[in-house]
């Protein structure tokens, strides 16, 4: 996955302090769409015109900027434990499944292949890497060969999410990291839409992003990962980091459901916390 670690807010407080995945809540069913929109509507959000116009030309050129490093695809100091935390809550979901592997996978916005060579290529026999950055992608082509890797092949495709056409009934797990926050909440409802058509049966999808926890609800942080003020002599805003409520409004919208979530905290009082959510379609559930 590609993304950066942002700064922790002065306003928000820590959420947790347990090092490893804390799991909060098992959410069995979702309201309905007609519900969510008569109590909040988050579309206003994107009303300003300095926020919405020309939001995916700065992301495009944000990342076309970007270091094809660890650095660069994370902003240092944080993909160890990243990684960590991310490897012991595949661990679980994988004993839930009695070990089966996923016969494939879809590791979207994949950066240098961070995420798929340290923890998707252990649990899955094929991954398809989805970049739209093509020297990113590049980088993770050579550390990841196509004839594979410990059991593991993959693919690679240099498209960006909204464009890509994800086959319906082709995945088994689709992983997607530190990339909603770089999407419109219209792009994010449509991607996620598309990713729940495309699980295969019994697949799940895992997404994991920052999250606001604290006083300034969702917000948006400009290309240096500042809380964005509205003051656009150096661009508008490339990224929203948005409140685990307003996720979930997302994921329902798009006709999926949750049915684990997980807090990382961050152990350095830095950057800001993260969530993941296990989610499959509306009726659905991860196949023991």
């Amino acid at each position: 996955s590609r993304g950066l670690a942002m700064k922790r807010r002065p306003a928000r407080a820590s959420a947790a302090t347990a090092e490893g995945p804390k799991r909060l809540r098992k959410v069995v069913e979702a309201p309905l769409h007609e519900e969510i929109k008569e109590e909040w509507s988050y579309d206003r959000l994107w009303d300003p015109r300095e926020v919405s116009s020309g939001w995916h030309a700065r992301n495009v050129h944000f990342w076309r900027q970007q270091r094809s490093d660890l650095r660069g695809a994370t902003g240092g100091g944080v993909s160890r434990a990243d990684l960590a935390f991310t490897n012991k809550v595949v661990d679980d979901l994988m004993r839930r499944r009695s070990g089966l592997r996923f016969r494939r996978a879809l590791d979207c916005g994949a950066g240098i292949g961070r995420v798929t060579d340290a923890v998707l290529r252990k649990c899955c026999e094929h991954v398809d890497l989805l970049e739209f950055v093509k020297r990113h992608l590049d980088v993770a082509r050579a550390r990841l060969p196509a004839h594979g890797k410990a059991g593991c092949t993959f693919g690679f495709h240099c498209s960006s999410v909204q464009k890509f056409a994800i086959k319906t009934d082709s995945y088994d797990l689709v992983w997607c990291q530190w990339l909603l926050m770089y999407l419109t909440d219209s792009d994010a409802i449509d991607f996620l839409t598309r990713a729940r058509r495309g699980l295969a049966e019994g697949g799940f999808m895992l997404l994991k992003e920052n999250v606001s926890l604290g006083d300034l609800a969702t917000y948006f942080d400009d290309k240096s990962g500042d809380l964005w003020d509205g003051d656009t002599s150096a661009g508008g805003p490339v990224s929203c980091v948005r409140t685990p409520m307003h996720y979930e409004a997302l994921i329902m919208q798009a006709g999926l459901q949750v049915v684990d979530m997980w807090q990382q905290a961050d152990s350095t009082g830095d950057n800001v916390d993260m969530a993941l959510w296990a989610l499959v379609p509306l009726g659905k559930d991860i196949r023991s």
